[in-house]
C-alpha cells in the first residue's frame, strides 16, 4: 500500500513538473509572440511614416532613427530599409518604391476621374489613378523638333482615298496652332500631332501612331492638347456607327478628353477625364494596352521625369532578417 502511495506521489511529482515546464515554455512563447508583434507594428509604423516624408519632403527626409527602428533610404535605387533592434531581436525588411508617374497609367489625372460605372477593360496592373500634378508640355521640346508647324485656323485636313484634296503629312511632329481644325481620315504613322488652339476634332476614322520606343527610350506621344479649354471627344461622328478613331501612343491634354468609342492603347493623362456613352448608348473604348505595354514608360516631350517629385508606391516587400539575435562568444 505504502508503495502504491509514493509511486502515485511520484508520478504527481512528475505531472506537476511537466504542467510548470509546459506553463513556462507557453508563457514564454506568448511573451515572444507579443515581442515579435510589437517589432511587426514597430517596423510597419516606421513604414507609414517614411512614405510620408517621402511623399511630402524631400527623399532625404526618410533616413531617420527613432528608438530602436532606423530608416534608411536608397535614393538612386529607390529601396527603403527599415531595421528593428529591441528584445533580443532584430528585424530588417527592404521594400522596392518604384517611382510611379503618369504614364505608368491606362487613365490618369490630377482631378477625379469619371468612368459612370463604364469599364474599358485595360489591365489591373495599369488602372487609373490620380496623382498631385499634371505633367507639363514642353512646347520649345515640339516646336524645335517639329518637321512642320501648321498655322491655319478653320481648317480640315482630309485622307482616304475618296478625297481630292488628300494630305501627305511625312512622319514625325507636327504642331497646330490654330483653333477650328480637325482631321476626318487622316492615316499617319509615326507620327506626334501637337495642338494648341481650341475647337479641335476628329471625324470619321482616324488613324493615329506614335513612334514605337526603342528599347529603353522613351516614348512619343501621339497627340498633345496644350489648351486648357480644349474638348476633345473620341467617337464615331453622326450615324456612321462603323466609323472610329485608332491612336496608338499616349494621348495628353491640358483640358477635357471624353472616351465613347474607339480603339486605344494608352496611357491617357487629362487635366479632366470622363467615359460616356456613345451613339449606341453604350461606352465602346477599347483599350489595347496588353497589346501595346511599351508605350506605358516615361514620354518625351513632359521634361525630364526627375523635375518632377513623384509620388512613391511600395512594390516588393522582402523580408532580410527577421528572429531572435544570435551572440557570438
Amino acid at each position: 500500500m505504502l508503495v502504491a502511495v509514493l509511486m502515485i506521489f511520484v508520478v504527481f511529482s512528475f505531472t506537476g513538473v511537466a504542467v510548470m515546464n509546459v506553463s513556462f515554455v507557453s508563457s514564454q512563447q506568448s511573451a515572444q509572440t507579443k515581442q515579435n508583434i510589437i517589432n511587426q507594428y514597430q517596423a510597419e509604423s516606421t513604414v507609414n511614416q517614411a512614405l510620408w516624408r517621402i511623399n511630402n519632403g524631400v527623399d532625404s527626409l526618410a533616413s531617420f532613427v527613432d528608438g530602436p527602428t532606423i530608416s534608411v533610404y536608397d535614393t538612386v535605387n529607390n529601396i527603403l530599409t527599415i531595421k528593428v533592434d529591441q528584445f533580443e531581436m532584430e528585424q530588417e525588411i527592404s521594400l522596392d518604391l518604384s517611382e510611379d508617374t503618369h504614364f505608368n497609367r491606362a487613365l490618369a489625372s490630377d482631378e477625379p476621374i469619371t468612368t459612370n460605372g463604364y469599364d474599358a477593360g485595360y489591365e489591373e496592373e495599369n488602372r487609373e489613378r490620380v496623382f498631385p500634378f499634371m505633367p507639363e508640355a514642353d512646347m520649345n521640346f515640339f516646336m524645335d523638333n517639329a518637321v512642320e508647324v501648321h498655322n491655319e485656323n478653320w481648317k480640315q485636313w482630309n485622307g482616304g482615298s475618296n478625297h481630292e484634296d488628300d494630305e501627305d503629312f511625312a512622319e514625325g511632329i507636327h504642331v497646330f496652332t490654330g483653333s477650328f481644325i480637325s482631321l476626318k481620315n487622316m492615316n499617319l504613322n509615326n507620327c506626334t500631332l501637337v495642338f494648341t488652339g481650341i475647337f479641335v476634332g476628329f471625324e470619321h476614322s482616324n488613324v493615329i501612331t506614335a513612334p514605337t520606343p526603342i528599347d529603353s527610350a522613351d516614348a512619343m506621344p501621339a497627340l498633345v492638347f496644350t489648351n486648357p479649354w480644349n474638348w476633345f471627344v473620341v467617337n464615331a461622328e453622326g450615324d456612321h456607327y462603323d466609323k472610329e478613331d485608332k491612336i496608338s501612343g499616349a494621348i495628353y491634354t491640358a483640358g477635357t478628353i471624353i472616351l465613347k468609342k474607339g480603339e486605344l492603347t494608352g496611357p491617357i493623362v487629362g487635366k479632366v477625364i470622363s467615359l460616356q456613352a456613345g451613339n449606341n448608348y453604350v461606352n465602346e473604348i477599347d483599350f489595347l494596352d496588353s497589346e501595346f505595354p511599351e508605350y506605358y514608360r516615361w514620354t518625351k516631350g513632359f521634361k525630364d521625369r526627375k523635375h518632377y517629385d513623384w509620388p512613391k508606391q511600395i512594390g516588393r516587400w522582402r523580408h532580410n532578417k527577421w528572429g531572435k539575435k544570435h551572440h557570438h562568444n
